[in-house]
Parts: C-alpha cells; sequence; structure tokens
C-alpha cells in the first residue's frame, strides 16, 4: 500500500510540474484574480473570484404567491470556475468556449441584505498568446443565469448575468 501512494503521489508531482499555469487579473463586467491550469494542450479550466455588478430582477413566487417584483442592481462576490475547450487559430490566437458555475455572496445598494448567489453560465472568448513574453491575453464574454437566496427556502431574486472581462494572465 505505501508503495502505491508514493506511485501515485510521484506521478501526481510529475503532471502538476508538466502543466502549465497562469495567473492574473480580470476587468469589466468582473473584476478580481484570473487563473487557468491547463489540463490538456486544448483543455483547461479557469477561475476567477472577483466582484462585480448584476441587474437582479426580482418576481419571486412562494407557494403560488408574488412575494416581490423590479429590478434592482446588486454588487456581488463570486467565484467562476470555467470549463473551457480552446481551438488554435494562427498567429497565436485561440478561441474557446465553455461552460461553468458562479458561486458566491450579493448584495444590493442602499443597506439591503447579504444573500447568496448560484448561477450557471456560458463562457465565449478569444485569446492572444505573445511570443518571447509569458503573457496571454484574453477577452471572454459570459451569458448566464443565476438565483440569489436569503434564505434556504426559496429563491428570492433571479438574474441573467452577462459579463464581458478582459484578462491579463502571466504564464508560469
Amino acid at each position: 500500500m505505501k508503495k502505491i501512494f508514493t506511485l501515485a503521489l510521484v506521478a501526481l508531482f510529475s503532471v502538476s510540474m508538466m502543466a502549465q499555469h497562469e495567473i492574473g487579473a480580470i476587468v469589466g463586467g468582473l473584476n478580481g484574480a484570473s487563473y487557468k491550469y491547463w489540463l490538456s494542450n486544448d483543455l483547461a479550466i479557469q477561475t476567477d473570484l472577483a466582484v462585480g455588478l448584476t441587474a437582479a430582477y426580482s418576481g419571486a413566487y412562494f407557494n403560488g404567491t408574488k412575494i416581490a417584483e423590479g429590478q434592482l442592481d446588486h454588487y456581488d462576490f463570486m467565484l467562476n470556475p470555467n470549463l473551457a475547450y480552446h481551438f488554435q487559430l494562427p498567429a497565436n490566437f485561440k478561441l474557446y468556449v465553455g461552460g461553468g458555475v458562479g458561486i458566491g455572496l450579493m448584495g444590493g445598494f442602499g443597506g439591503s441584505s447579504v444573500m447568496g448567489k448560484f448561477g450557471a453560465n456560458a463562457l465565449v472568448g478569444a485569446a492572444y498568446h505573445f511570443n518571447g513574453v509569458p503573457l496571454v491575453m484574453a477577452l471572454d464574454f459570459r451569458p448566464g443565469y443565476g438565483l440569489g437566496f436569503e434564505d434556504s427556502s426559496y429563491p428570492h431574486y433571479s438574474m441573467f448575468d452577462w459579463k464581458l472581462g478582459l484578462a491579463v494572465r502571466y504564464v508560469l
């Protein structure tokens, strides 16, 4: 058992050493840290930890009774992991498509309560890898849908969560 554990640990360390990591920042609809981990030459996990602005449309129903209605602007603090497949183009460009989830906290302006947020999104973007410099610049669009929860009994807000972001990441 000890030999199997040691062999698995060595294999995991070897794969980690061969993997390409990118770390940097994203600005736009999301503002914060951006990280990309390459699983293969074409497949990557992109994760952003950021603050953004969301337009939430209340209109929640509870037991058939409408309890709220209207549009409210909220700030959100979220973790947004995405799985993306990349297509290589000429001149160091890559296009990518994928999807992921967004989880975090959302709060309104003017002293409203902070609530949990959960949603799903698509991911479409383009990236440019600079020659001779370990730097990547990417522009992506994330259309999605989310729910805001004040407590666990019912969704309080639903929202179409559209994000556009420009990321600059350093290749490790």
